[in-house]
Formats: structure tokens, C-alpha cells, sequence
């Protein structure tokens, strides 16, 4: 940081001065403009600007609180011209201080596995890897139709106890250190979770699934419990799901794990590895 730089809450009128270098951030865009209006009107969260002598934002990022004490820290951004300048790892301290004056112990984030940069950087503030993740987004078939076996069906509110029981004890449950992937964002999963804050429950002889559409479009998978032996037969089920919902897109974040990455190739998709990092908070 120089001597004129100063961290402070963002602004709604700090948005048209953000969006221009934050939209292509990565080969595919960014999401920050799409999101930055929701974030401040978050009353759980903040959005921090690192900003130059005229108080124009040169680099943001947004930190909430996903339980009472677990801080969540995402859409780090530094203007072009300002990078290695010192105001990430600022912002990073100042998100930080924020989380633990709400309460949290823990603090985390999360990077592509390979943006060796940011995965550098996160080490170097004190972060620590703490699971390793696959999304996958596959394209529906509006024709496609799962057998009888593994087509998915609403689960009644008396199987949310026996699948997470199911899912706690799984291979699910020890590589992702009892995350829950909700969106972007991970916090520990709680058994109120299953069929509640993760979505709908939906089973099939596969397992379970707990599943929400954000739009007419989009079917996502925010938690996962099944096998080795069913994964194939739960993804094809989440499939037929999807195209019975009318969605044209499915999104999945499962574990790391050889099975999970197999089920996922061989069921028409290239995963994508995500790696969520963690930091205690004293």
C-alpha cells in the first residue's frame, strides 16, 4: 500500500468504478459485478475497498459470516495497475479483523487448484488446505430418463436424520472435513442442514441428494450422500431430475476422491478441482 491508500466500506456508488476491472478477471469473466449489489445489501456481510488519495476503489473483497462463528472470505480483486502492491494482503488482515469482531474462530476461502497464484498468496497469509473439491457442470438432455432404480424422488422429512447418519460416516464426510458447499461458499454441515438449509432431499436407491434451482435454468447440488458403487447411478438420477425440472444445465460439487472424479468423467463432464483453504482466528 502507498501513503494514500486507506481500507473502508464499500459503497453502492463505488460499483460503477469497480465493475471495469473486475469483469474479465479469468478466461471465462468474473462474477463480481453480477454480485457486488446483493453483497451490500447484505446486512451479514461487507464489502471492503482498498481505495487511492481521491477514494477511488483500487481492490475489494467481500467477507460474511456463514454461523456464528465461521467468516467466509471471497471476490479478493486488485485493480490491474496496483497488483503486488501490498493491497490484497491488506484487505485480507482487514476481512479478517472484521470476522473475529463478529465472533468467528475460523476464517476460509477458496481457489482453483490451478491458480498456483492464489493458491501462493493464501499460504503466505497463513492459510492452510484443509479439503479439496470437484465441480462439474453437465449439459441436461431434456430427454434423458434414469431408470426406475435411480430416479430421483422427494424424500420424506423422517430420512433427513437416516441420511445424514448415512452421509457422517462416509468417505463424503472425512474428505471434506464436514464441509457443506452452499453456492460458493463452505461452512461445517449440521444435521438441521439435510433437506433445510442445503436444499430439497431427494433419494433414489443411489442415495440422497439435496438439491436446489436458483432459476428456470440451473439445477445445483449442494450435498451428497451415497457410494463408490452408486455414484454413477445417483449423477444419472440427478440428471433425469434436472430434465424433468426443465433446467438445461446441472451443477455438482462433490469430495476429491477417485471414485467421485471417475463418476463424473465417465457421466459426460470435465471436473473442475477447487481447493478450500482455512485459517483459525484467535
Amino acid at each position: 500500500m502507498t501513503m494514500g491508500d486507506a481500507i473502508r466500506a464499500a459503497r453502492q456508488a463505488d460499483v460503477a468504478a469497480i465493475a471495469p476491472w473486475t469483469t474479465d478477471t479469468f478466461r471465462w469473466g468474473d462474477y463480481v459485478p453480477d454480485r457486488i449489489h446483493s453483497w451490500l445489501d447484505d446486512p451479514n456481510s461487507e464489502v471492503l475497498v482498498s481505495v487511492d488519495e481521491s477514494d477511488a476503489p483500487v481492490a475489494l473483497c467481500h467477507v460474511t459470516m456463514l454461523s456464528a462463528n465461521e467468516g467466509w472470505l471471497e471476490g479478493a480483486r486488485v485493480h490491474p495497475d496496483r497488483r503486488r502492491s501490498g493491497l490484497g494482503s491488506a484487505l485480507n488482515d482487514a476481512a479478517v479483523e472484521w470476522a473475529r469482531e463478529r465472533g468467528a474462530r475460523v476464517i476460509r476461502l477458496s481457489t482453483e487448484s490451478s491458480n498456483l497464484a492464489a493458491r501462493s498468496q493464501v499460504k503466505q497469509l497463513g492459510y492452510r488446505e484443509v479439503s479439496r473439491w470437484l465441480h462439474a457442470v453437465f449439459e441436461v438432455n431434456p430427454s434423458h430418463r434414469a431408470s426406475e432404480r435411480y430416479r430421483m424422488r422427494p424424500a420424506p422429512g423422517s430420512d433427513a436424520e437416516a441420511a445424514w447418519l448415512f452421509w457422517a460416516v462416509s468417505d463424503l464426510a472425512r474428505e471434506s472435513r464436514e464441509l457443506l458447499a452452499v453456492g460458493w461458499q463452505w461452512r461445517i454441515a449440521r444435521p438441521g442442514d439435510v433437506g433445510r438449509a442445503a436444499g430439497d432431499l431427494v433419494q433414489s436407491a443411489a442415495g440422497w441428494a439435496c438439491v436446489e434451482q436458483p432459476d428456470d435454468d440451473w439445477l445445483r447440488t449442494n450435498w451428497i450422500a451415497s457410494t463408490p458403487e452408486d455414484m454413477l447411478g445417483l449423477i444419472d438420477g440427478l440428471h433425469d431430475l434436472a430434465a424433468e425440472r426443465g433446467a438445461t444445465e446441472l451443477d455438482i460439487k462433490l469430495p476429491d476422491l477417485p471414485w467421485t472424479s471417475e463418476a463424473i468423467i465417465r457421466t459426460g463432464s470435465d471436473p473442475n478441482p477447487v481447493i478450500v483453504h482455512a485459517k483459525p482466528i484467535y
